[in-house]
């Protein structure tokens, strides 16, 4: 996997991982997605992310590559990402202030670039806009089987320049978010697992440094 091609998934997942729900506000996917989005400011978060190579024919894909991840942001406008965290492999990303940085510990290379060109339009947007969801992505329910344990909803992108064709968010009973799924626009599938979420987080500055 490209580490800076897997920002724009990962971080559009980090932004719409925002929280868990209050069981007083339990009910569809999209009335969770919209609460999450206007509660959080900050977050972080443990996940597991499985990616899924375009398929060499249609809807066949190959089994995924698995990357554990650690993220954690701070609206309006940062964010850091550590994929393979403690490896010696590790890759970790920083945004703050427009700039993204990273730093590949496999080859010791470093690099920075505008976040504008290295993440998803609408993960910049969900990212800096809280409240503002459905402005950026429209959301409609999924049926479920009668008694399930969990909810969905699915979101349509409609954020100019996006990458992502469409996604879909799972909820636990209890409201908690548990995994987000993205097909981008190369056919590309990621799904990201959720481990651990910890919402309104205290942040400090050099927590979104290198």
């Amino acid at each position: 996997m490209n580490p800076i091609r897997s920002l724009s998934c990962i971080a559009l997942a980090l932004t719409l991982t925002l929280g868990p729900a209050l069981s007083a506000h339990a009910g569809s996917a999209t009335a969770q997605l919209q609460y999450l989005d206007k509660t959080t400011y900050s977050g972080s978060l443990d996940v597991s992310v499985d990616l899924y190579d375009p398929p060499k024919k249609p809807g066949q894909y190959e089994a995924p590559k698995r990357y554990p991840a650690k993220l954690l942001f701070e609206r309006p406008d940062r964010f850091r990402m550590v994929l393979r965290p403690g490896e010696k492999d590790e890759f970790i990303a920083v945004a703050e202030g427009g700039i993204v940085r990273w730093l590949d510990r496999a080859t010791g290379i470093s690099g920075k670039e505008e976040a504008g060109k290295v993440t998803d339009p609408l993960a910049l947007a969900l990212l800096g806009s809280a409240g503002e969801l459905l402005r950026f992505s429209a959301s409609k329910d999924l049926v479920m089987p009668k008694g399930s344990k969990i909810s969905g909803a699915r979101l349509q992108p409609n954020t100019w320049g996006s990458g992502v064709e469409a996604g879909l968010a799972w909820f636990s009973s209890d409201g908690k978010p548990i995994g987000f799924e993205f097909l981008l626009a190369d056919d590309t599938k990621v799904f990201v697992s959720v481990l651990l979420f910890q919402q309104n987080v205290q942040t400090k500055p050099d927590d979104f440094k290198l």
